[in-house]
């Protein structure tokens, strides 16, 4: 496989979008990854009737990548995309239709094939300290870290039944996305950045939560 683009977090800044589609006008790559919260930040705008919001996928998202396909032609790269937890889940549809035209592919717990290498898509994350929990699961137990909100709290923009929330995890999510299969040449598209890592962490350094301090740089929640 050629030179492959992963991005996330764009949070509906035009800029940044800006500054992605010209890299790749100018990169070339065969495949761009998007990892979600690829919406304007917020919960309160997910849930406003205000139509920049609204129309953010079908309008400008889908607008400025079908712009890059006219420019670049038969360099336009394959796009696969997932939502992230601050993404609103009401906006599959909106998603699936624009993958409809062409534009990219929404790989949320699907598997695809590009040359042999199979390609998983997962969106959710272990419980965060946020307030949506659309893309929120349990990771393999009831476990939730200090600061965080449980799955079974928050808000949602669609509705989920009071068992998927107590008692579906990723484990068993993954355990059905993947099965059996060989991953030794598997790619996984997720938005939940590897436990403990240098990108698992959140701005708490000399704060406390109930009432216990937090282990300062080294500290981080599993997100």
């Amino acid at each position: 496989m050629n030179e492959c683009f992963f991005v996330s977090d764009l949070h509906g800044r035009i800029e940044r979008y800006r500054k992605l589609f010209d890299i790749i006008s100018i990169d070339k790559p065969e495949i761009v990854f998007i990892g979600g919260d690829i919406l304007p930040h917020g919960f309160s705008k997910i849930t406003s009737p205000d139509r920049k919001h609204k129309d953010f996928i079908t309008g400008f998202l889908a607008h400025e990548f079908k712009n890059l396909k006219d420019r670049i032609g038969a360099d336009f790269p394959k796009i696969l995309i997932i939502l992230g937890n601050d993404d609103g889940r009401l906006e599959e549809d909106a998603m699936l239709s624009v993958e409809a035209e062409g534009v990219w592919e929404y790989v949320h717990d699907k598997k695809v094939i590009i040359k042999g290498y199979p390609i998983y898509g997962y969106s959710f994350v272990p419980p965060t300290p946020f307030q949506l929990k659309d893309w929120e699961k349990y990771d393999v137990s009831r476990y939730v870290d200090p600061g965080c909100v449980s799955p079974e709290e928050g808000m949602r923009t669609i509705s989920v039944s009071d068992h998927s929330k107590k008692y579906s995890t990723i484990q068993e999510d993954l355990k059905q996305l993947a099965g059996d299969d060989n991953l030794e040449q598997a790619i996984f598209l997720f938005h939940s950045p590897p436990y403990k890592t240098n990108l698992d962490r959140a701005a708490l350094d000399g704060k406390t939560i109930d009432p216990c301090p937090t282990r300062c740089k080294c500290w981080q929640y599993r997100y």
